[in-house]
């Protein structure tokens, strides 16, 4: 192997070795240098290409492992309407996946408010952008 090869291997081990914190803070610095040099607006385009939604919170961190029983009050209705999507085993894992789905909503919201108290709102035009760029977008 060569001279060159060897130091690109050791590199990357000694990268695999950082502990995660370290790895993060590169990523924010490189992060920041991009924000220095290039528009805001092609950070992001450019950071959601390479990140959808789906590797932000994807399936993979789903919450798995004991199951703990627990008691929830819900409206007659809502539990019939359940019920009735489910049949009779499938009321738990229904109300799991739920849950599951609102705990990713919060997280991006959490994500969004993070973005924007660093680097400001998204602009009108670029939500609106990205809007049109919806398979079922529907310019009313």
């Amino acid at each position: 192997m060569s001279a060159g090869g060897q130091n690109q291997d050791q590199s990357d081990n000694a990268r695999q070795k950082q502990d995660p914190a370290s790895r993060l803070s590169a990523l924010e610095e490189a992060l920041r240098r991009a924000l220095a040099s290039v528009p805001r607006d092609q950070v992001v385009k450019t950071i959601m290409t390479a990140l959808p939604v789906e590797v932000l919170v994807d399936e993979d961190t789903r919450l798995h492992g004991k199951v703990r029983k627990v008691s929830v009050s819900m409206p007659e209705e809502l539990t019939e309407a359940v019920r009735a999507r489910t049949g009779a085993g499938g009321f738990s894992r229904y109300v799991t996946d739920a849950v599951q789905e609102q705990i990713r909503l919060d997280l991006l919201d959490d994500l969004i408010a993070d973005f924007e108290a660093e680097y400001g709102p998204v602009p009108d035009e670029l939500v609106e952008e990205a809007m049109r760029e919806w398979p079922d977008y529907d310019d009313e």
